[in-house]
């Protein structure tokens, strides 16, 4: 069993108090937790503190940390604001981050994950933005690809009212844009079918990445989304010469969690809570 330092204190705390003493919440994390690669509540550290123990931080255009302002359980949460930016092609890379050998690449190079997500607002201009990928080295490769959930695209009612930001399936091999470039061109997308990300309320953000099938899931608030459950190709690619790339997996040694974008934009914050790892299904919190 691998997990991280929260679960022990929250073993102590069931032990201490007794199951009638906690929550129904707290209940279902310990038990999940119990057999999970690794998760975390948050409750283990101070406002403003930066998440440690296997996560480290990367703040390029913004900021990681601990903050009481909102939490899905307990009393903490992490808070990721992205900063404004003026520019097109402004670089924004604010994540929670995991590259721990003792957890990843996980047994069978299968990993479901969960983190309950709260997203303050979304643009109303397209542009891809990440906010959950998995990465690492090709097998039999020498260059990197990602899996990726985000959002992409605005959509409109037919009244033109802004209904939200359009979840989508992103995958690339990063290598590509490197000078010299080592990796075929990609830079591929699965749209769902007009689904939308859930604003300004805690989501239930689940994800199966699937390197031995070259597939990957996803489904908020315990359903799965139409349109993002990907096996080997997507919808399309930036390169015309390989519309249809095969979305080769790597082997997933390395996992982000926040906000990722490319594009001229405002600030904007999430939160993420209770995240779990784990080789099997893990399912929402009642």
């Amino acid at each position: 069993m691998r997990n991280d330092g929260n679960l022990s204190a929250l073993l102590l705390l069931a032990a201490a108090l007794g199951a009638a003493g906690c929550t129904t919440e707290e209940r279902q994390f310990v038990s999940i937790c119990d057999t999970a690669l690794l998760c975390d509540d948050f409750e283990s550290y101070a406002d403003s503190d930066k998440p440690g123990g296997k996560w480290r931080t990367v703040e390029v255009g913004g900021s990681v940390v601990v903050s009481s302002e909102n939490a899905r359980s307990g009393s903490r949460a992490v808070k990721v604001t992205a900063t404004s930016t003026a520019m097109s092609g402004d670089f924004r890379t604010v994540m929670l981050a995991l590259d721990d050998t003792s957890v990843l690449p996980p047994e069978g190079n299968v990993l479901y994950g969960r983190a309950m997500l709260f997203v303050e607002s979304v643009p109303m201009e397209p542009g891809g933005i990440g906010l959950v990928t998995a990465q690492g080295r090709v097998p039999g490769q020498n260059y990197k690809a990602y899996y990726r959930y985000g959002v992409h695209h605005p959509v409109f009612d037919a009244m033109g009212s802004f209904l939200g930001s359009q979840l989508t399936a992103f995958y690339d091999t990063p290598d590509y844009y490197e000078d010299p470039m080592s990796a075929p061109h990609t830079a591929c997308w699965a749209h769902s079918h007009e689904v939308t990300i859930p604003v300004g309320r805690w989501t239930c953000f689940e994800w199966k990445f699937d390197g031995q099938n070259n597939a990957m899931q996803l489904s908020v608030d315990g359903y799965g989304v139409p349109g993002l459950a990907v096996k080997e190709t997507g919808d399309g690619c930036t390169n015309p010469d390989t519309p249809a790339a095969p979305w080769t997996a790597p082997l997933f040694s390395e996992i982000y969690l926040g906000w990722e974008s490319y594009l001229p934009d405002e600030a904007r914050a999430i939160w993420i809570d209770d995240v779990v790892l784990a080789t099997q299904p893990i399912g929402c919190p009642e």
